[in-house]
């Protein structure tokens, strides 16, 4: 339960994905980079808990070669995730806040296209065997520096998708995983 004495704060956060699938069906396919960023609020509760609820825009899928052709499956995604952080105490520094956190997340897929590149000519194709919704966790580590009462700081996260992204009649087993680097600020309050 979040206490009256809560202290919320704003935050905004941009990153790189590196992202893939994983599953039954995923196969062997290569890592695709791609944009993460988005918005949050930081509710400190008691110390040292911090609860996290983010809205973030994230692109994920993956790379392959087949033949002559370089194909990239391009999936955008509005992730809603809430991030339960616990701040490691450092008494001999304040400035710095080791963190370690985890949480659930559901992606509302925007958009999905296959990209299909063939001796320099591009064509691309609306992806329909993609699922709406996925669902997943969360889980890393941060490290925030104090700037008078706001932070900067930087966060690694893998991101574990938990539903299969495929709604084909086959029913593949293909989920994503993304390896997640983000830069974040959190402003002040008051």
């Amino acid at each position: 339960m979040i206490s009256a004495n809560a202290q919320v704060r704003f935050g905004l956060k941009s990153g790189l994905n590196i992202s893939n699938f994983h599953g039954d069906d995923a196969g062997n396919l290569d890592s695709k980079p791609g944009f993460s960023g988005g918005f949050f609020l930081s509710i400190k509760t008691q110390k040292p808990l911090i609860i996290q609820p983010e809205f973030t825009y994230s692109v994920k899928g993956a790379k392959t070669h087949l033949g002559s052709a370089n194909v990239t499956l391009d999936y955008h995604y509005i992730d809603i995730l809430v991030l339960f952080k616990y701040v490691i105490p450092l008494h001999d520094n304040q400035d710095i806040n080791p963190i370690i956190f985890a949480g659930p997340f559901i992606g509302f897929n925007t958009r999905a296209q296959t990209i299909v590149n063939i001796n320099g000519k591009t064509e691309s194709q609306n992806n329909a065997s993609v699922v709406n919704r996925e669902y997943g966790l969360q889980f890393g580590g941060a490290l925030g520096f104090n700037l008078g009462n706001n932070e900067l700081g930087f966060d690694m996260r893998y991101v574990l998708g938990l539903t299969s992204v495929d709604k084909s009649v086959n029913n593949f087993d293909v989920k994503n995983s993304v390896f997640n680097l983000n830069i974040y600020f959190i402003f002040d309050n008051k």
